[in-house]
């Protein structure tokens, strides 16, 4: 890990044909080292080494083109000793402008920054376009090489001025940064980023963003999202989406833009009116859309696990007061459930229930009945068999297979569709009207 600055060598204007075309000189002053002036110079870098501190920098990278190292560079490295810098590297760029020249600029200068690298930049000269190609390319290399960005200078010259403002335009630069923990929220269901932004900016920042009490209520969203908290997940929804239109009212367009993008997210996952604690059509449009946003996010395992749990509810509906939470309605869940799980995963010819799940099975018989007289049974077997065998690989880390199967992705889309229509063949057959005892005569 090295501490590394970085900059850019063009010609400075001419005046006239004859002109040199050399920047001029002029004093330079950086507030956060205490507004003490440099020495004159038409080099901003000079000035620099000069207000920072050269020794604290373990070498010095400055893109040149032919030209401006002919003309300019050996008398900026004079200069540069003078103030203390050492490992003064010259990296010359072609003057080529095409597409294919400014992705070899981009590449010469990666080449010269290691892993965790402590990089300061400044930006106020350089030839034609390479300042901006390499801005882009900041964020690159905070992801790739883990690069910290310490600052992004910029001398802001003006002519017949005694001393010229040096402004760093680091915290521009953390834009991406917020737009990425963003994306990793909304797409991979991650709030790492968000938390770790929110401890490190400032809070002039997109400060609608930069709020703890927003933070730990997207952290607990996520939280239930990824370890399958069914059960929590609208209500978790709710609160973060309030706290994110709360925020968004007084927003800047940067943030309110970055918020949307969590509300077009999210907003699906809350169910009006609120849960029941019931087995009824709320609980089971619930579990369809934490399948989707799983299996968007490739959280494949969990999304199985859901995919199951869903068919094992539908086990639930034939019991008299089921509950989704409460200790007896957890209880009767284990009993029934997994019965009903085993009676769908078999053929009835292959049953072989003992004991309590022998009684479990005759009292699951009328209902069991129920659907099979109306389609429900066959179209749950037409998947179910494999939907299990599926969740059952990931239980066991597929050693008992040859390893994972390369369609999970795409069966889990196939299930989540037989799923759906499982969804509406129950809606359609009014398994909903009496939450939790479809018939009046379920399981007691």
């Amino acid at each position: 890990m090295s501490s590394v600055y970085l900059s850019f060598l063009g010609l400075g204007t001419k005046k006239t044909d004859s002109d040199s075309g050399k920047y001029e000189e002029t004093s330079y002053i950086l507030d956060v080292v205490g507004g003490k002036p440099s020495r004159k110079t038409p080099f901003v870098q000079v000035a620099e080494m000069e207000l920072l501190g050269a020794k604290q920098f373990d070498k010095l990278i400055i893109v040149v083109t032919k030209k401006s190292r002919d003309e300019q560079f050996d008398e900026m490295k004079k200069q540069l000793d003078e103030v203390g810098a050492r490992n003064i590297i010259p990296v010359q760029v072609s003057e080529d402008m095409s597409p294919a020249g400014q992705w070899k600029w981009f590449e010469e200068i990666l080449a010269r920054i290691e892993h965790n690298d402590d990089l300061t930049v400044d930006i106020t000269h350089g030839y034609r376009a390479i300042p901006i190609v390499f801005s882009t390319a900041i964020n690159f290399l905070q992801r790739a090489k883990g690069v910290r960005l310490k600052a992004v200078y910029y001398g802001a010259f003006e002519k017949n001025r005694s001393c010229s403002p040096i402004i760093d335009m680091k915290e521009f630069f953390v834009v991406n940064e917020w737009a990425e923990a963003v994306s990793r929220l909304v797409e991979d269901a991650d709030t790492r980023k968000l938390g770790r932004l929110a401890e490190t900016t400032p809070d002039f920042q997109l400060g609608e963003l930069n709020d703890d009490e927003l933070i730990r209520a997207l952290e607990a969203l996520t939280d239930s999202i990824r370890n399958v908290d069914v059960n929590n997940v609208a209500r978790q929804a709710q609160e973060a989406l309030e706290l994110i239109e709360k925020k968004r009212a007084g927003a800047s367009e940067t943030g309110r833009i970055l918020l949307g993008l969590m509300i077009d997210k999210f907003s699906g996952l809350v169910i009006e009116p609120p849960e029941s604690g019931k087995y009824d059509r709320p609980y089971f449009e619930m579990q369809l859309k934490i399948i989707g946003l799983l299996l968007e996010h490739k959280l494949y395992m969990q999304a199985y696990t859901v995919m199951r749990e869903f068919v094992a509810s539908v086990g639930m509906l034939g019991v008299q007061g089921a509950r989704v939470v409460s200790k007896k309605g957890r209880s009767k869940r284990k009993r029934y459930a997994e019965t009903f799980i085993g009676m769908l995963r078999y053929p009835e010819e292959e049953w072989r229930f003992e004991g309590e799940k022998e009684e479990t099975k005759k009292q699951l018989i009328p209902y069991y009945e129920r659907l099979k007289g109306m389609g429900l049974e066959r179209e749950l077997r037409g998947f179910f068999g494999e939907l299990a065998d599926y969740r059952d690989g990931f239980d066991h880390a597929w050693t008992a297979k040859d390893g994972a199967r390369p369609d999970i992705a795409k069966k889990g889309q196939v299930f989540c569709t037989r799923l759906q229509s499982v969804f509406e063949l129950l809606d359609e057959h009014r398994f909903f009207t009496r939450s939790g005892d479809p018939s009046g005569q379920g399981i007691k």
